[in-house]
């Protein structure tokens, strides 16, 4: 039921980060065994079911872009529009991000996008954007809680989870 629901978003995640479509299933696999493995570490008051799996997801993809193997192989070029656009297609559809930030604020939505969607760290989107590091911060906490907030309603995914385990 959690790949059902969620595979093409956190696909979406891992591949903006590693651009590339193999690596990309690949970490996707490992990601949901990491979930189904370590579930007892989701701690509800801290983020949403969903926060979390992104947050192992980003974290995976961002270890494996790492890796120096990884690097060794990768490719210069960058990724085409049409592949962007794909991406872009399976996250909007698979959690409906158009509506989730409708209403939050653009200097939010960026930096969303750069740290959960692009892998940048906090520093490096306040050295991108030349905006302070606190700045970032802070920005990032509120859009977060922001967040928390209208996915609160997630929370009934926990009891299909407690069924299965």
């Amino acid at each position: 039921m959690l790949y059902t629901h969620y595979a093409d978003t956190l696909y979406g995640i891992i591949f903006r980060i590693l651009q590339k479509q193999e690596e990309s299933e690949e970490v996707l696999q490992s990601v949901f065994l990491k979930i189904w493995n370590n579930i007892e570490s989701y701690n509800e008051t801290k983020a949403t079911l969903f926060t979390w799996m992104a947050q192992v997801a980003r974290n995976a993809a961002i270890d494996k872009k790492r890796l120096k193997s990884y690097e060794m192989s990768s490719n210069t070029s960058s990724i085409d529009q049409t592949n962007h656009h794909l991406v872009s297609d399976f996250v909007e559809h698979s959690i409906d991000m158009k509506s989730l930030f409708k209403n939050m604020p653009e200097k939010y939505k960026i930096l969303l996008d750069k740290m959960f969607l692009e892998g940048y760290t906090q520093q490096e989107i306040s050295d991108e954007l030349e905006i302070p590091l606190g700045t970032v911060k802070t920005r990032l906490r509120d859009a977060i809680i922001t967040l928390r907030e209208t996915l609160k309603n997630e929370k009934h995914l926990l009891y299909f989870l407690s069924i299965l385990s």
